[in-house]
């Protein structure tokens, strides 16, 4: 099993001052640029459409629909959601951000799940061995590395610029470089996705 962790995901609802103005309820540089702007960090805030992107190709691969992919978004609140395997992704990003909003109002929404834990307290959870992508990880195949074992979580951060700003190298057994050419993150979830497939072969 395969489980996927998009960490420090930048999403996050529209401040409350600045809510009442905005039919737009997650924070999203494109439609609140001048608010992401004026916020600490904003430079990296304000980018759901990265979860969007990524959470599309986890959903719709051939690894979930095996029953091999379980998925995750650790929002940089330090706030894990938990992703179904059947849970819809919707392709229009404004209907995503819609059903992000409710979510994180504290609704229900089917597939996805605010389950009150940390990153921390969601890997001692799965308890299984943890590989954290970076571009200054180690050089090596990951397809190598999921060889080894039977179950193992990947973090992947969803963010557009910088590095982790939590403890994920404290929690990973080990970090791993896709080479020294910097890539999107869906890139790197498809690199993830496709090691993975290599390893699993799901029919």
């Amino acid at each position: 099993m395969l489980h996927l962790i998009l960490a420090e995901a930048e999403l996050e609802l529209v401040p409350v001052p600045a809510r009442a103005g905005t039919d737009i309820p997650v924070l999203d540089a494109y439609f609140h640029r001048e608010l992401a702007d004026a916020l600490p960090d904003g430079r990296r805030r304000g980018r759901p459409d990265i979860v969007h992107q990524a959470l599309s190709l986890c959903q719709g691969s051939r690894l979930n629909r095996a029953g091999m992919l379980r998925t995750y978004v650790h929002t940089r609140d330090d706030m894990v959601i938990e992703v179904e395997a059947s849970a819809r992704v919707p392709p229009n990003q404004v209907e995503f951000l819609m059903l992000m909003g409710r979510l994180l109002d504290g609704r229900d929404v089917d597939g996805y799940k605010a389950i009150g834990m940390t990153l921390r307290s969601l890997l001692d959870r799965l308890d299984v061995p943890v590989v954290a992508m970076s571009p200054d990880g180690e050089d090596v195949q990951l397809a190598g590395v999921m060889s080894e074992h039977e179950d193992l979580a990947v973090v992947v951060g969803a963010f557009p610029c910088g590095d982790y700003r939590g403890p994920v190298y404290e929690l990973a057994d080990v970090a791993i470089s896709l080479g020294k050419e910097l890539l999107t993150v869906p890139a790197v979830v498809s690199e993830v996705l496709c090691a993975a497939s290599k390893i699993h072969r799901p029919r």
